[in-house]
């Protein structure tokens, strides 16, 4: 059976005017070619559906039960393509991203507020979370990408966006608070006890891979930059902190002191299932998160 939008649109036009040659105009077809159709849809239906008299044209019994079922197709037709077009248009979608909550906190909020300004008919989700929880939605289909560190995986696909170096964060009172005009090592940092990340943190990872088979004092252990701020400035111990997380760190009585770069830095990649296309969505959003981050 091959019956088209075509078929059902001249059906239903002649279902309404009940006369081929006003039906055939409607339709801007010639009366032989608009006949022609209708006899089409007859032979792959296997019924006829007209009764044609010598004065009008009357549905049949069974035309009368498929003009509902004809009209129901054509208006699902026309709604699913009115959708798609929505979505190519950017009036319609979702974008679904987890991301590091640094980023969430500083980065992306500025990209997110011009993105809704640009197409507000698109639904944002953000998971805001470390990047083993990242890459673990990333991998169940909880979201479109992952923004996270990451230095590779066989199943992922990375693409990296953004350069981001380390600083030590530590009381404006310390001792190590001095060395701001020379490059600090990792023995320069063994002697002192740090707050650091917990141990699902890609920067705990890091920072960990870093300073191996030599380990950090770890005094505590927390999940959120805020807090590791909180208990720098307090004296309880140094953080070892992202360039992206600095403003948590923006306090008086706190310094950051740059890390060299060959010591200790990341890139922060888009991480997407590896042979996965983006949604037209997201990949408007990954385009415009570019222009921000200037890549």
């Amino acid at each position: 059976m091959n019956i088209s939008t075509r078929h059902l649109k001249a059906f239903l036009t002649l279902a309404q005017e009940r006369n081929f040659t006003r039906a055939a105009a409607l339709s801007h077809l010639s009366q032989p070619a608009f006949s022609m159709l209708i006899q089409s849809l007859e032979e792959s239906v296997g019924v006829r559906l007209f009764d044609r008299g010598t004065r009008k044209v009357e549905l049949s019994v069974e035309g009368r039960l498929f003009e509902t079922s004809a009209a129901r197709l054509l208006a699902e037709f026309d709604n699913a393509v009115g959708e798609l077009n929505d979505l190519v248009a950017l009036r319609k979608g979702r974008v679904t991203i987890a991301a590091l909550p640094s980023l969430c906190a500083q980065r992306l909020p500025e990209v997110i507020a011009a993105f809704r300004s640009l197409h507000p008919g698109v639904e944002i989700t953000l998971h805001d979370v470390t990047s083993d929880n990242c890459l673990d939605l990333l991998r169940r289909d909880r979201c479109d990408f992952a923004l996270t560190s990451i230095v590779s995986a066989t199943d992922l696909e990375i693409e990296p966006v953004l350069s981001d170096n380390f600083f030590l964060a530590c009381p404006a009172r310390h001792p190590l608070a001095n060395s701001r005009s020379r490059k600090l090592g990792i023995a320069d940092l063994l002697a002192w006890e740090f707050v650091q990340q917990d141990r699902y943190s890609s920067v705990r990872q890091q920072v960990d891979a870093v300073t191996y088979p030599h380990q950090l004092k770890t005094v505590m252990e927390v999940t959120n930059m805020a807090t590791a701020a909180g208990l720098v400035a307090a004296g309880v111990g140094l953080a070892i902190i992202p360039a992206v997380a600095r403003f948590n760190f923006e306090r008086p009585g706190l310094v950051c002191i740059p890390l060299p770069t060959q010591l200790l830095s990341r890139q922060i990649s888009v991480v997407r299932q590896k042979g996965r296309q983006d949604s037209l969505a997201a990949a408007a959003f990954v385009g415009l998160l570019k222009e921000y981050w200037k890549v």
